[in-house]
């Protein structure tokens, strides 16, 4: 091989390495707000997922056991039963990914960080939706 070749070689294995490290970083747990927020919020029983969120570097953006509507932040004075204080969008409105699909699915998946775990969220749907999702680990706090 030429030096030449080599050099090049060399420099695409530097920058493969940066690609890679570069992305190491989850951005499972940053905040996000739904863009379509149901008329009286969400049910705190419910999972919801919104899969093409521009606020998520994952493109999945969760609301999980959050009762009300996180664009009404409770402030003490004439609050609706919509309303939810910060640190209830904190714990229950992030973004996260799919950790795990249905076998035989080509699809990427995510490994969770510390902090969340992977749950099956859904069972039915196409095989986009389909599978495990990285959530807050409930034994842990919030911090």
């Amino acid at each position: 091989m030429s030096r030449k070749w080599l050099e090049l070689l060399g420099f695409a294995a530097i920058a493969a390495l940066f690609f890679v490290a570069g992305c190491a970083e989850s951005a499972v747990g940053d905040p996000c707000v739904p863009e379509k927020v149901y008329e009286g919020g969400f049910l705190a029983s419910e999972t919801y997922l919104e899969l093409s969120s521009v606020q998520c570097a994952t493109r999945v953006c969760l609301v999980r056991e959050l009762e009300g509507d996180p664009n009404q932040i409770c402030t003490g004075v004439d609050d609706s039963d919509e309303c939810v204080t910060e640190n209830d969008i904190e714990r229950s409105v992030y973004c996260s990914c799919r950790c795990d699909a249905p076998e035989g699915s080509s699809l990427p998946t995510c490994g969770c960080p510390g902090g969340f775990i992977c749950e099956p969220i859904l069972e039915t749907g196409g095989d986009g939706l389909r599978g495990s999702y990285c959530v807050r680990d409930p034994t842990l706090e919030v911090q």
